[in-house]
Protein backbone atom coordinates (compact mmCIF):
# COMPACT_ATOMS: atom_id res chain seq x y z
CA UNK A 1 0.00 0.00 0.00
CA UNK A 2 0.99 3.55 -1.02
CA UNK A 3 2.86 4.76 2.22
CA UNK A 4 1.08 8.03 1.90
CA UNK A 5 -2.61 6.74 2.00
CA UNK A 6 -1.76 4.47 4.82
CA UNK A 7 -0.40 7.55 7.02
CA UNK A 8 -3.54 9.86 6.20
CA UNK A 9 -6.64 7.13 6.21
CA UNK A 10 -7.41 7.96 9.91
CA UNK A 11 -7.12 11.76 8.96
CA UNK A 12 -8.37 11.55 5.66
CA UNK A 13 -12.14 9.63 6.48
CA UNK A 14 -12.26 10.37 9.86
CA UNK A 15 -15.88 10.90 10.10
CA UNK A 16 -15.99 7.41 8.44
CA UNK A 17 -13.50 5.75 11.02
CA UNK A 18 -15.46 7.32 13.92
CA UNK A 19 -18.91 6.38 12.83
CA UNK A 20 -17.13 2.30 12.89
CA UNK A 21 -15.79 3.91 16.23
CA UNK A 22 -19.36 4.10 17.34
CA UNK A 23 -20.19 0.45 16.65
CA UNK A 24 -16.75 -0.82 18.17
CA UNK A 25 -17.92 0.97 21.36
CA UNK A 26 -21.66 -0.23 21.50
CA UNK A 27 -19.98 -4.07 20.63
CA UNK A 28 -21.25 -4.16 16.94
CA UNK A 29 -18.18 -5.54 14.72
CA UNK A 30 -20.23 -7.34 12.23
CA UNK A 31 -19.41 -4.07 10.31
CA UNK A 32 -15.91 -3.55 11.52
CA UNK A 33 -14.99 -7.28 10.20
CA UNK A 34 -17.10 -7.76 6.90
CA UNK A 35 -15.18 -4.15 6.43
CA UNK A 36 -11.75 -5.42 7.45
CA UNK A 37 -11.84 -8.66 6.22
CA UNK A 38 -13.13 -7.90 2.56
CA UNK A 39 -11.40 -9.56 -0.20
CA UNK A 40 -12.90 -7.69 -2.39
CA UNK A 41 -14.53 -4.08 -3.45
CA UNK A 42 -18.11 -5.02 -3.62
CA UNK A 43 -17.96 -6.49 0.10
CA UNK A 44 -16.42 -3.22 1.37
CA UNK A 45 -19.34 -1.43 -0.66
CA UNK A 46 -22.11 -3.33 0.87
CA UNK A 47 -20.65 -3.27 4.34
CA UNK A 48 -20.40 0.35 4.44
CA UNK A 49 -23.79 1.02 2.55
CA UNK A 50 -25.23 -1.12 5.89
CA UNK A 51 -23.04 0.59 8.29
CA UNK A 52 -24.42 4.10 7.36
CA UNK A 53 -27.96 3.08 7.05
CA UNK A 54 -27.81 1.21 10.77
CA UNK A 55 -26.09 4.08 12.07
CA UNK A 56 -28.44 6.86 10.20
CA UNK A 57 -31.32 4.40 11.86
CA UNK A 58 -29.75 5.26 15.28
CA UNK A 59 -28.79 9.24 14.75
CA UNK A 60 -32.20 10.06 13.40
CA UNK A 61 -34.04 8.72 16.71
CA UNK A 62 -31.36 9.74 18.55
CA UNK A 63 -32.26 11.46 22.02
CA UNK A 64 -30.61 15.20 22.04
CA UNK A 65 -28.92 17.37 24.66
CA UNK A 66 -27.79 21.09 23.93
CA UNK A 67 -24.45 21.53 25.83
CA UNK A 68 -23.31 25.52 25.18
CA UNK A 69 -25.78 26.42 22.64
CA UNK A 70 -25.29 23.39 20.87
CA UNK A 71 -27.53 20.37 20.12
CA UNK A 72 -25.67 16.82 21.09
CA UNK A 73 -27.52 13.72 19.76
CA UNK A 74 -26.75 10.20 21.83
CA UNK A 75 -27.18 6.72 22.18
CA UNK A 76 -27.92 5.76 25.35
CA UNK A 77 -27.21 2.02 27.07
CA UNK A 78 -27.21 0.81 30.15
CA UNK A 79 -27.46 4.03 31.65
CA UNK A 80 -24.55 5.93 29.64
CA UNK A 81 -25.06 8.48 27.14
CA UNK A 82 -22.83 8.02 23.71
CA UNK A 83 -22.85 11.01 22.09
CA UNK A 84 -23.10 10.06 18.38
CA UNK A 85 -20.36 11.36 15.91
CA UNK A 86 -21.63 12.92 12.41
CA UNK A 87 -23.31 10.96 9.85
CA UNK A 88 -20.48 10.72 7.34
CA UNK A 89 -20.13 13.08 3.95
CA UNK A 90 -21.00 11.88 1.13
CA UNK A 91 -17.58 13.04 -0.61
CA UNK A 92 -15.42 11.31 2.53
CA UNK A 93 -17.59 8.20 1.24
CA UNK A 94 -16.87 8.09 -2.19
CA UNK A 95 -13.42 8.93 -1.91
CA UNK A 96 -13.01 6.35 0.25
CA UNK A 97 -15.01 3.82 -1.90
CA UNK A 98 -12.41 4.83 -4.83
CA UNK A 99 -9.45 4.06 -2.91
CA UNK A 100 -10.96 0.56 -1.42
CA UNK A 101 -11.71 -0.07 -5.43
CA UNK A 102 -7.86 0.52 -6.25
CA UNK A 103 -6.34 -1.16 -3.49
CA UNK A 104 -8.16 -3.21 -0.95
CA UNK A 105 -6.15 -2.64 2.06
CA UNK A 106 -7.24 0.65 2.59
CA UNK A 107 -10.27 -0.81 3.81
CA UNK A 108 -8.33 -2.96 6.40
CA UNK A 109 -6.37 0.11 7.61
CA UNK A 110 -9.80 2.04 8.07
CA UNK A 111 -10.82 -0.98 10.00
CA UNK A 112 -7.88 -1.22 11.93
CA UNK A 113 -7.76 2.71 12.67
CA UNK A 114 -11.60 2.22 14.02
CA UNK A 115 -10.53 -0.70 16.47
CA UNK A 116 -7.37 1.06 17.48
CA UNK A 117 -8.72 3.83 19.15
CA UNK A 118 -12.27 4.77 20.77
CA UNK A 119 -14.46 7.61 19.59
CA UNK A 120 -13.68 10.76 21.31
CA UNK A 121 -16.02 14.00 20.46
CA UNK A 122 -13.92 17.11 20.03
CA UNK A 123 -15.49 20.06 21.64
CA UNK A 124 -15.74 21.82 18.34
CA UNK A 125 -18.49 19.33 16.57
Amino acid sequence: MNPEIEESVEEKFEEIVNMLRFFSKIRRYSFLDRIGNALNYETVEFALWEAIRTFRSIYDSAKIDKKNGKELRYYEEEGKKIILPRIPDESQITEFLKLAKEEIGVARRLAIKALSFPYIVKEEE
